[in-house]
C-alpha cells in the first residue's frame, strides 16, 4: 500500500513522503542493504546534488516490523518506561562531585514536548538517526516548550546532511548544517543503520513462520468427523454430512439405526515444534538485542539465579541508554535551550542515581534502612504514596541505647518500649530530675 503524506513540515514547509509498510519481504530488506553498501562504497566520490543516502524504503521495513510485531512493540515500550518520567533532572555539580537538583529548572523539562526529545534520541539508536526540530515558542498556559517535532525520516538524508521536500528528489531541499537551521535542528546520527537492521530480517522470518503455523493448525489441528451409513443413496449421505455439520451449532443430531459417527484425531507429533521454536528464537533475539535480556521482555526463567542475572544485564543496558541520552542532551540539546533563554546556564541533564527495583525489593530495602536509620515521612510518601506519622523504631532505638547504659536491673522488659514510654512519660532507662519532682505532701502541710 502506497500512501503519500504531506502532514509533516520542515520550517513550516510541508514534506511529501511515501509510506509502504504492508506486505514486506526479506527480498526488499536485502535490496536495501545492497543499496546502502553501494552508497558507502562511493560516497567519497559523490558530489552535492545527487540523492544516494535515501533510507526511505529501509524505514518502511523498520516501521512495518514495529507496527506489526507485538513482541518488538512490547520490548520498546519496556525501554521507554525506564527512560521517561520523573527519573531525570537539571542539576549542578558541587565541589564534592554531588549533583544538586534545580527544582524550578527541572520542571521546565517535564512534559509531553520534552518527552518527544528523549524518545527521538533513543530512537536514533534503533533507526540509525533522528532529526529534532525545537522551536523557541513558549506555551503561555504551561510556561514550557510549545513545539518539538521529529522530522519525517524518509525526507532526511542523514549522511548527506540534507532535508528534501519530496522524498527521493534533491531539490527543493535544505542543508541542515547551515547556520540558519543549526540553532533549531539537531541531527542525531548513530553512524550506522540502527539496531532495527538486525531485528528486521528475524521479524520478517517470524512473520512468515507464524503464517505457516496458522495454516498448519487449520490443516492438522482440527479433528475429522467420520460418518458411516448403510444407505447407498447419495442424497442420504449428503443429508448425514449436513446434519453432522449443523450439529456443531445445534448440539443435536439424529441418525439412522445403523449409522455410525466417529471422530478421527491426528496422532500428536513434534511437527508443530518447528514453528514454535522458530518464533521463540526470533523473540529471544529481539529481546537480547534491544534490552539485553529475554526474561525482562516477558520470558520466564527456570531458577531465581538466572532471573537475577538477567535483571543485572537489563539494568546495565538501561544505564547504557541513559548514558547515551545524557551525552546528547548535554552536548546538543541543553546548549541550544540555554541560547534560547529557556533554561539557566551552568546546569547539566542527569538521570537520578537510583536503582530500579520491584515493589517487593523496595519494601525489603526500606525495612532494612528504617531499622538502622531514621527516614523522613516525606520520603515514604513520595516512594509509596502512603502518609505516615512518627517513626516508632527510631524512638525504640534511642530508648534501647539509653536503657543499656542507665537501665535498672528491676526492669523485666514485660512492656514494649512504646508502652513503657506512654505509661511513665519517659523512655526506658532515663532518670527523672529530682529537682523537678514536687512534694505534694509538704505543700499540704
Amino acid at each position: 500500500m502506497n500512501v503519500i503524506s504531506a502532514e509533516t513540515t520542515f520550517h513550516g514547509t510541508p514534506l511529501e513522503s511515501i509510506f509502504k509498510t504492508s506486505k514486506k519481504t526479506i527480498q526488499e530488506y536485502v535490496r536495501e542493504i545492497d543499496r546502502h553498501c553501494r552508497y558507502k562504497s562511493i560516497q567519497s566520490q559523490v558530489t552535492r546534488g545527487v540523492v544516494l543516502d535515501d533510507r526511505g524504503p529501509l524505514i518502511d521495513l523498520y516501521e512495518a516490523c514495529v507496527e506489526q510485531d507485538a513482541h518488538l512493540r512490547a520490548v520498546l515500550e519496556t525501554v521507554e518506561s525506564q527512560i521517561i518520567g520523573e527519573r531525570y533532572m537539571l542539576a549542578k555539580q558541587n565541589e564534592r562531585g554531588k549533583y544538586i537538583k534545580d527544582v524550578e529548572e527541572t520542571k521546565k523539562i517535564q512534559g509531553s514536548q520534552f518527552t518527544k526529545i528523549i524518545k527521538g534520541i533513543v530512537e536514533a539508536k534503533w533507526y540509525g538517526y533522528t532529526l529534532l526540530e525545537i522551536m523557541p515558542d513558549i506555551n503561555p498556559l504551561t510556561g514550557k516548550l510549545a513545539e518539538v517535532n521529529i522530522i519525517e525520516r524518509r525526507n532526511v538524508l542523514a549522511s548527506q546532511l540534507r532535508v528534501v521536500q519530496r522524498q527521493g528528489q534533491w531539490n527543493p531541499g535544505w542543508d541542515i548544517a547551515s547556520s540558519q537551521y543549526s540553532k533549531n535542528y539537531i541531527l542525531i546520527d548513530n553512524g550506522d543503520l540502527g539496531l532495527f537492521s538486525a531485528t528486521t530480517p528475524t521479524i520478517l522470518a517470524k512473520k512468515f513462520t507464524l503464517a505457516n503455523y496458522v495454516n498448519f493448525s487449520h490443516t492438522y489441528g482440527q479433528p475429522i468427523i467420520h460418518g458411516k451409513t448403510e444407505s447407498e443413496s447419495i442424497q442420504d449421505r449428503q443429508r448425514l454430512a449436513q446434519n453432522i455439520a449443523n450439529a456443531a451449532q445445534n448440539k443435536i443430531i439424529v441418525t439412522g439405526l445403523n449409522d455410525d459417527i466417529d471422530i478421527k484425531t491426528f496422532t500428536m507429533s513434534n511437527s508443530e515444534h518447528i514453528y514454535t521454536s522458530l518464533i521463540n528464537f526470533a523473540n529471544t533475539e529481539v529481546s537480547n538485542l534491544i534490552v539485553g535480556s529475554e526474561s525482562m521482555a516477558g520470558a520466564t526463567q527456570s531458577y531465581v539465579g538466572s532471573t537475577n542475572a538477567h535483571q543485572d544485564i537489563f539494568r546495565e543496558r538501561i544505564e547504557m541508554y541513559r548514558g547515551f541520552i545524557e551525552n546528547v542532551m548535554n552536548e546538543e540539546i541543553v546548549p541550544r535551550l540555554v541560547s534560547m533563554g529557556y533554561i539557566k546556564p551552568g546546569l547539566e541533564f542527569k538521570y537520578a542515581n537510583r536503582v530500579e527495583m520491584s515493589n517487593k525489593d523496595k519494601i525489603s530495602l526500606y525495612s532494612f534502612i528504617t531499622d538502622k536509620y531514621e527516614v523522613s515521612a516525606d520520603e515514604i510518601e513520595k516512594e509509596f504514596g502512603i502518609v505516615v506519622g512518627k517513626q516508632f523504631n527510631a524512638i525504640s532505638e534511642i530508648a534501647s541505647n539509653s536503657g543499656s547504659i542507665n537501665g535498672s536491673s528491676n526492669d523485666r522488659r514485660i512492656m514494649s518500649d512504646e508502652e513503657y514510654y506512654k505509661r511513665y512519660g519517659h523512655r526506658r532507662g532515663e532518670r527523672r530530675d529530682s529537682s523537678k519532682v514536687e512534694n505534694f505532701l509538704m505543700e499540704g502541710e
